[in-house]
């Protein structure tokens, strides 16, 4: 004890960037700090060494000189804090007695900051260390086995044993120095029955107690302690935030060997642990019990007193799940649909020549008799002229021969002439035909010829193709999955790119039992008609098409798709 002190204060370090200390402790306890003996105190942490000085003290009323002495404290070459002592006017003999019983009790100070600071860094290689082992390659049973030899190593124990979970018990997995062992043995038992102990309670059980005012049932590690050659025992369990892993048990021969801060060290260290050494755990397991684990703590998270928001979720869902099984709907096929004409007629070139013009192309729509090209028909009337001279020569002949009475003549003429008419009329009819009209009325679905101008045709050359106008139907690609479920009759609704907010009745009138492959899969023709065509329809025009097979409940039609695919896939693997 140190007489003539007034005020005493402990400084750490706080805001690093302004290089400022903190009040950490003062005596008397409550009292307000002394600015002057936190400006003293600074130098003092910035200097590395004692200050002593004479200052007015700005808390007494009177305003009184006192003493300042502040000594930093230092573990290493690392500063930690510093004391400060407000003190009566002392003289120098008395300052320097002063200085050093501060010296000795921050000397006291700093072998206990270095102690602790030696654990703690024992701590974080120990679980450098066993992370390093849990996260190897080798089987559980030799994780474990090295995992209690390091705990044993680095704890001085005699024993130590790991145990993890397996339902309601604990089943021993390995113990320190002891590779091979019998769980059945009294030994065994009564380790099993420690860890479970310890794990009833979520708190180590130690014998003797720890210090402390709260002490658990210790019956099962107090009959541990039975087993000769054995002073102290404590076992702490092992769990993550949701599930309980197991438990360690560590058995020392010399009670000295445990001190008070070791059970709550060997506790952070196995908090630390638990995630990883629940994933060792889990990943050797097989694939179904892994699943099983995963079913049970899922049912956990749901059942417990935790995770509401989970729960609300998981409610929705089935309360969702249950209304779309009761809730009936049309069962629908979806296919993709594309509109064309229930008739298409070609218009091909009747004679061979050149294209003399081109006044319609695709995508027009033309009138009955409209002329959609023409052939240049300067040959054909040449042909006509010539044909139209021997006819007039035949005749001349004819007249001659009837004057002359010469009977063999008159029908060699008359022959000649009627060859002559027959000729004309068929080109008369070729010229006719060198004006390529429409059929009926109807859009031109292909052929453009007003690039060609002048190009040679050929006698059956395909010109135009065109359809009658309002009369179309939809051509429906059914997936080969579907098309069980189609038949004749069944009616559904078009909706087309063109005209997406638009929906158009439709009927399904024949079904083509023909597959054709594409990139997709196999796909099967329908084709349906429209009761009602609108104006605005046009040949080529693609959309989906839904149309209605059944009724079955929601639930069903969500999942029938998939459901199907399952049970072929589970049949094609044998199943």
């Amino acid at each position: 004890m140190i007489s003539g002190v007034h005020r005493g204060y402990v400084y750490i370090p706080g805001d690093a960037s302004k290089n400022r200390l903190q009040l950490a402790a003062g005596w008397p306890v409550g009292g307000p700090p002394s600015e002057t003996a936190t400006g003293f105190a600074e130098k003092a942490f910035d200097n590395g060494r004692s200050v002593l000085h004479k200052a007015s003290d700005e808390l007494d009323a009177a305003g009184e000189v006192r003493d300042f002495i502040t000594f930093p404290i230092t573990l290493g070459e690392r500063r930690l804090g510093v004391v400060a002592l407000v003190l009566d006017i002392c003289s120098e003999p008395q300052r320097q007695a002063v200085l050093q019983l501060v010296e000795w009790g921050t000397t006291w100070l700093e072998k206990t900051l270095l102690g602790l600071h030696t654990d703690r860094r024992g701590d974080s290689r120990i679980a450098l260390q066993a992370v390093e082992i849990l996260a190897g390659d080798a089987p559980l049973p030799v994780v474990a086995h090295q995992f209690c030899n390091l705990l044993a190593e680095r704890f001085a124990c005699a024993r130590v044993a790991l145990g993890f979970t397996k339902g309601m018990q604990v089943q021993l997995s390995a113990m320190s120095d002891q590779v091979a062992f019998d769980r059945r043995t009294a030994l065994a038992n009564a380790i099993q029955t420690a860890m479970e102990e310890c794990i009833d309670q979520d708190e180590a059980v130690c014998v003797p107690p720890r210090p402390g005012p709260r002490h658990g049932l210790n019956r099962a590690n107090k009959r541990l302690l039975q087993q000769p050659g054995q002073a102290a025992v404590c076992s702490v369990p092992v769990s993550t935030e949701d599930q309980v892993v197991g438990a360690v048990t560590l058995i020392w021969d010399d009670e000295e060997l445990v001190d008070s801060t070791l059970v709550s060290r060997l506790g952070d260290l196995l908090t630390q642990l638990a995630p990883l050494m629940a994933l060792k755990r889990r990943d050797a397991r097989s694939l179904w019990r892994r699943a099983g684990s995963d079913v049970r703590s899922a049912a956990r998270r749901l059942l417990g007193g935790e995770h509401l928001q989970a729960k609300l979720v998981v409610g929705a869902l089935l309360v969702g799940l249950a209304a779309s099984s009761l809730v009936q709907t049309d069962l629908r096929i979806t296919a993709e649909a594309t509109i064309e004409g229930t008739t298409q007629q070609a218009v091909v070139a009747p004679v061979s020549g050149y294209l003399l013009s081109a006044s319609a192309r695709a995508g027009d729509h033309v009138d009955h008799g409209q002329v959609l090209a023409t052939i240049d028909d300067r040959e054909l009337r040449l042909e006509q002229q010539k044909w139209q001279s021997e006819f007039d020569k035949h005749a001349k002949e004819y007249q001659e021969a009837l004057g002359a009475r010469e009977r063999a003549k008159i029908s060699i003429a008359q022959a000649r002439m009627a060859q002559s008419e027959a000729q004309l009329k068929l080109v008369a009819d070729q010229l006719e035909r060198t004006r390529l009209r429409a059929p009926f009325a109807g859009t031109l679905v292909s052929g453009d010829l007003s690039r060609a101008v002048g190009a040679p045709l050929e006698r059956g050359q395909l010109l135009f193709e065109i359809v009658p106008a309002g009369s179309y139907r939809v051509n429906l690609q059914v997936d080969e999955r579907d098309i069980a479920g189609l038949a004749v009759g069944q009616s559904g609704e078009l909706r087309l790119a063109a005209m997406p907010d638009r929906a158009i009745a439709l009927d399904v009138t024949r079904i083509v039992p023909l597959a054709t492959a594409d990139q997709s899969g196999n796909r099967f023709r329908v084709e349906a008609e429209l009761p009602s065509t609108a104006e605005s329809l046009r040949p080529g025009m693609h959309g989906v098409a839904k149309v209605v097979t059944g009724e079955s409940s929601m639930l069903h039609a969500w999942t029938a798709e998939l459901l199907d695919r399952v049970k072929f896939w589970l049949w094609s693997l044998g199943f």
